[in-house]
């Protein structure tokens, strides 16, 4: 029975270019052939140039803390790591995107088996989380940081959110023995557990505002002590805030997906504009997030508008008296940290 229903599917094949529709997903095998339909094409091509422009902008952002050697050396574990990951996260997605929209645009419908078009779909879905949760790391790094006093590596945000992606790669395997076959987007037919997928949403939420709590932790603790060396701990509050905004603009663009969400899966209606307009807002979430973090420091935000102008607004000369003012203050501070702003500030 089995050997009849596989040479029904090859037959179809063979015979039909709309073999992708020619049975019910419930019919195929992981082994079998499935495509990206012609149908999908004007709505990828909106995502991928929405997150395509995204990409690019966090490009020149990575571009940026790289040339500005002060940035990458003192804050390599807070703005530097989520700045990079951003980047480096998007990167299966806009790949996976730019191959679908080449093949649409050409007329042809991307063909893979089952497995492979489902691993896709859900593995790219696992390193959105993945970026979308990197204020998580960066929030421990701080929390030891600051208020218990440690002294963690650089390497301890790498480690934790190589821990976190993992979590999340391992959703995108158990779609496999806990999914069912769908008809979806993407694929014609998709493996995909919808158990699966509710784990990955709720988890992604609890990274996020466990990173919220930890910075507000934080903030709180080092405005307790902001009168004891005025000069530091305006640093360290004007770090923790921007951290803390970082750490909310995940929540913020993911929003509209979650809605649709619970559409999907609760049968909740929801305005249509969720579907059409905000949905586009989670494509902008690896540029907003590492921006708001560098807009959120004095000294960085006016080293990224100084980049951005071209040095179009020249610097006021600073006087000899001024100079010699400056240096007598820098020698009076010798024994304090600098005045650039640190991770472990």
């Amino acid at each position: 029975m089995e050997n009849a229903s596989t040479t029904s599917v090859s037959t179809a094949i063979t015979e039909s270019p709309e073999f992708y529709n020619s049975l019910p997903p419930a019919n195929y095998n992981l082994s079998d052939l499935t495509v990206t339909p012609m149908t999908y094409r004007d709505r990828i091509i909106v995502e991928f140039i929405l997150n395509a422009t995204s990409w690019l902008f966090s490009a020149l952002l990575v571009i940026f803390v790289r040339l500005r050697k002060a940035i990458w050396m003192s804050l390599k574990s807070t703005i530097v790591f989520v700045t990079l990951g951003s980047f480096l996260l998007n990167i299966p997605l806009i790949l996976f995107q730019a191959w679908m929209v080449f093949n649409l645009q050409a007329g042809h419908q991307p063909v893979y088996t089952v497995f492979v078009c489902s691993f896709l779909k859900n593995f790219c879905s696992s390193t959105t989380s993945a970026y979308q949760v990197l204020p998580f790391a960066v929030s421990l790094y701080r929390y030891r940081t600051v208020v218990l006093k440690g002294h963690p590596s650089p390497w301890f945000v790498i480690n934790v959110h190589i821990i976190v992606t993992t979590i999340f790669i391992i959703y995108a395997f158990l779609n496999y023995p806990f999914g069912e076959n769908n008809k979806n987007d993407v694929c014609y037919t998709l493996r995909f557990s919808n158990g699966m997928e509710l784990v990955r949403i709720f988890s992604t939420l609890f990274f996020n505002f466990a990173a919220i709590i930890v910075n507000f932790v934080i903030l709180r603790f080092v405005k307790h002590f902001e009168s004891e060396n005025k000069n530091i701990q305006s640093k360290r509050i004007q770090l923790t805030q921007s951290l803390l905004i970082q750490s909310v603009i995940p929540v913020i663009v993911s929003l509209p997906l979650l809605f649709l969400s619970f559409e999907f899966y609760f049968g909740i209606p929801m305005p249509s504009s969720f579907g059409s307009t905000w949905y586009a807002l989670t494509f902008l979430g690896p540029f907003l997030m590492p921006l708001s973090s560098i807009l959120g420091i004095r000294s960085t935000r006016k080293e990224l508008l100084d980049t951005a102008l071209c040095g179009c607004f020249p610097k006021r000369s600073v006087g000899h008296s001024q100079m010699k003012s400056a240096i007598t203050v820098i020698m009076a501070s010798r024994h304090e940290r600098s005045f650039t702003i640190r991770d472990d500030d």
